[in-house]
């Protein structure tokens, strides 16, 4: 069921003052889109073990070897890809967690020795 015109209004409004209040939140969720990347990366596995019994056919001919190799390699690079795109996101929000939580810890020290 589509939403009313005055449920639109609301809905924008109720965006824009998140978009005010905490705009590091609003970064936060309009980057979630992780299902492409976790995609690739089962791909990514899936073609790295085909790869492997492409590779050991090689007893039956050199072609299904060579073969086998260049997906583990192509497949090997798209897993390490992902996985280095996907601690990059990740990276940058724990920095934050942990200057924020030091920052808390510090502040309460401050006040603490302050108030004794």
């Amino acid at each position: 069921m589509p939403l009313s015109d005055r449920e639109r209004q609301i809905l924008s409004e109720i965006e824009s003052q998140l978009a005010d209040e905490d705009p590091k939140f609003v970064r936060t969720v309009a980057t979630l889109p992780a299902a492409p990347r976790r995609a690739r990366l089962r791909y990514g596995i899936a073609g790295f073990v085909i790869g492997v019994v492409m590779l050991l056919g090689i007893v039956a001919h050199i072609a299904w070897g060579f073969a086998g190799f260049v997906l583990m390699l192509i497949s090997a690079v798209t897993v390490l890809t992902q996985l280095k795109h996907m601690g990059e996101d990740h990276a940058g929000d724990l920095g934050g967690q942990v200057r924020g939580g030091i920052s808390r810890y510090m502040e309460g020290r401050r006040s603490s020795d302050d108030g004794a």
